[in-house]
């Protein structure tokens, strides 16, 4: 038989089947570690009482929503639905055509923006071509 110990190790079972009781009822840190600098912006949420299928990112122009919803669900205490919307409102000069998300083992989420390039943000000439 196999030992509860073995069972807990990391990568048997994925990150949201194995929440410690005492985290339970903890909503981990909803409002996420906000990076912007020159070079990129980014947001990293701890989302690891939520399955990846009960996770949505969506971009709205400049808007970005990060939304966990899970159905009620019982644990040793009693019943629990939880669910959080975070919207975050992108610098101008993030490059939203680049932005990408990705999940880690452990439940935290990342989203990252790079930031244009001067050569971006600049006008440049168009050549016109005959034919």
């Amino acid at each position: 038989m196999l030992n509860d110990d073995f069972m807990s190790r990391r990568g048997l079972f994925p990150y949201w089947a194995s929440v410690p009781a005492e985290q339970s009822l903890t909503f981990g840190s909803a409002l996420g570690e906000i990076e912007n600098t020159p070079e990129k912006f980014a947001v990293s949420l701890d989302v690891s009482h939520f399955k990846p299928d009960e996770i949505k990112v969506n971009l709205t122009g400049n808007e970005l929503t990060i939304e966990g919803k899970h159905e009620e669900k019982s644990d040793e205490h009693g019943t629990i639905q939880r669910s959080f919307v975070r919207k975050y409102l992108l610098p101008e000069d993030a490059n939203v055509e680049s932005l990408h998300s990705s999940l880690s083992d452990d439940g935290h989420l990342s989203i990252e923006a790079p930031k244009k390039t001067a050569a971006l943000t600049q006008s440049r000439a168009i050549p016109i071509g005959r034919g």
